[in-house]
């Protein structure tokens, strides 16, 4: 489920045991540039989400920092991955018009290692800057930077996601 920034802040701070138990395996987090909160990262330009073409401004949040959990949907028939695209059939919904409807699928290794694969989409899948090619998959890392069109976010797994939150907003 999305869900603001904040609300993760408030659970990790409350009950961090049973918040980290429930986190899935992998997390993206989108930062408005007109964000209200800091980034997560000290290197603000390289671990927040933002439109790159100030075209559309995405409407979740209004302007506070989202996270997108990396998880399979239920009613989502794409068998070999969980998939992101413009529209509502995907697991996870960027709703920015440079987002194709069905953009790219993300799927998880043996180990935990996750991999992106761009579906190909007009507007590319980007990872640490370089543009995939389509339908050849690339291995990513906790931390590392994604772009799906124009629309900028960050990559964690559950564990690097907590480990920055306790370094931002730990105890």
């Amino acid at each position: 489920m999305v869900e603001l920034l904040s609300l993760h802040i408030g659970r990790f701070q409350r009950e961090r045991a049973d918040y980290e138990r429930t986190l899935p395996p992998a997390l993206l987090v989108f930062s408005p540039a007109s964000a209200a909160m800091p980034p997560l990262d000290e290197d603000e330009e390289h671990h927040h989400f933002r439109t790159l073409t100030s075209v559309s401004t995405p409407m979740l949040g209004v302007g506070e920092p989202i996270v997108f959990p990396i998880i399979k949907n239920q009613e989502n028939a794409f068998g070999r991955g969980i998939t992101v695209g413009r529209t509502g059939n995907n697991d996870v919904v960027l709703d920015d018009g440079t987002v194709s409807r069905f953009h790219a699928w993300f799927q998880r290794e043996t180990g935990g290692r996750f991999i992106l694969t761009d579906a190909g989409s007009k507007n590319g899948s980007f990872v640490g800057g370089v543009r995939l090619t389509p339908r050849r998959p690339s291995p990513i890392t906790d931390g590392t930077r994604l772009r799906f069109g124009q629309v900028e976010v960050t990559f964690y797994l559950a564990s690097g996601f907590t480990k920055v939150l306790a370094r931002r907003y730990g105890p």
